[in-house]
């Protein structure tokens, strides 16, 4: 069985996504600083960027930093691990323009599936200020249960 390996790929390149949550209320000039200082870090590190997907803005499942939404960007770039974790160290310091982030390392199929596929924008089938249902038989809160 004959394996077919692309001739760009080395050991210590890894297929990585990377979830950005921005702060909204922070200056676009900046957000696009940040994002641009990300994937340059990683191009210097020797890895490269793959795709970059930008949902806009969302409404977040809950608050972060008092923030109920926030601007969301989606990176997908194979890289060795030193450069992603210089990335991260930049993102974690820069808590005014990212409110979060999330690193997903993927083994060589599921990134070869995914640059095939694309990154669509996930579907928020909720109208506008609608809450999200509760399950019953929940009470919440911490009072006392009815004898």
């Amino acid at each position: 069985m004959t394996r077919v390996v692309s001739t760009n790929w080395r050991p210590d390149i890894t297929p990585y996504e990377i979830m950005i949550i921005l702060n909204p209320d922070a200056e676009e000039e900046r957000q696009q600083e940040m994002l641009e200082r990300v994937q340059q870090i990683i191009r210097d590190g020797g890895g490269v960027i793959d795709q970059v997907n930008d949902w806009g803005r969302k409404k977040i499942g809950y608050q972060m930093r008092k923030r109920a939404d926030g601007r969301y960007v989606v990176i997908t770039c194979s890289s060795p691990a030193e450069a992603l974790a210089e990335a991260e160290r930049v993102m974690t310091i820069n808590v005014e323009v990212v409110t979060r982030h999330l690193v997903i390392r993927h083994n060589r199929v599921e990134a070869e599936r995914q640059k095939a596929q694309g990154f669509p924008a996930p579907v928020d089938d909720r109208p506008e200020g609608e809450a999200r249902p509760q399950r019953a038989g929940r009470g919440g809160g911490r009072g006392r249960r009815p004898r």
